[in-house]
């Protein structure tokens, strides 16, 4: 390996982590090999550029670690953890999504569709879920998949409701409701779990 592959390799690893953690908080995604060579190059250089500010805050730089590949990729490293993780907060959050929205440049979110927006804003709630062949379960939402086209949920103290509303709790740490249940729709019913007919 020659040494300009060396120097790319170790410019463009505090992009790989910072890429990493940050995608620690995100459901999984599908990125092209492209998007995610943008990406890792992009944070790359947000790394020079952040561990240069912060450095010559305290009168350094990083040229100051020329000598020392140690004491380098440690900054560049301590440098793309914590953008990692205050991008990730920032993704994971929709914070970017919600500032759009309040400045009204958006009415998009940053998710990937209606039932992940739903399950992420919607946390302290009972479900009712309905499914194609008429059955109801009512309980709390421990977990949910990322992806509203292969739905599916775990309900903790769950219960089977019955036509007059009448529920037969499941006996165990509670319900996994598979997309192969065919779910035809939820009802968020808030902090009560009460089912009325």
């Amino acid at each position: 390996m020659t040494s300009e592959a060396v120097q790319a390799a170790v410019a463009v690893m505090p992009g790989f982590l910072a890429v990493k953690v940050k995608d620690f908080f995100l459901p999984h995604r599908r990125a092209t090999r492209f998007d995610l060579l943008l990406e890792v190059v992009a944070f790359s250089v947000a790394n020079f550029v952040a561990a240069q500010g912060v450095l010559g805050i305290f009168g350094r730089s990083l040229a100051d670690y020329s000598g020392s590949l140690a004491g380098y990729l440690s900054t560049l490293g301590a440098c793309s953890v914590l953008l990692g993780l205050l991008s990730g907060w920032v993704v994971g959050g929709d914070l970017h999504y919600r500032l759009a929205r309040w400045l009204r440049i958006t009415r998009r979110t940053g998710r990937l569709d209606v039932w992940q927006d739903a399950f992420s804003d919607l946390r302290a709630n009972w479900l009712v879920v309905h499914m194609n062949d008429g059955r109801r379960a009512v309980g709390w939402a421990k977990y949910f998949s990322d992806e509203g086209n292969r739905p599916s949920v775990f309900l903790k103290n769950a219960a089977w409701v019955e036509d007059d509303g009448a529920q037969h709790p499941i006996d165990g740490e509670g319900l996994l409701v598979l997309d192969q249940a065919r779910i035809s729709y939820i009802e968020f019913r808030g902090q009560e779990g009460r089912v009325t007919t």
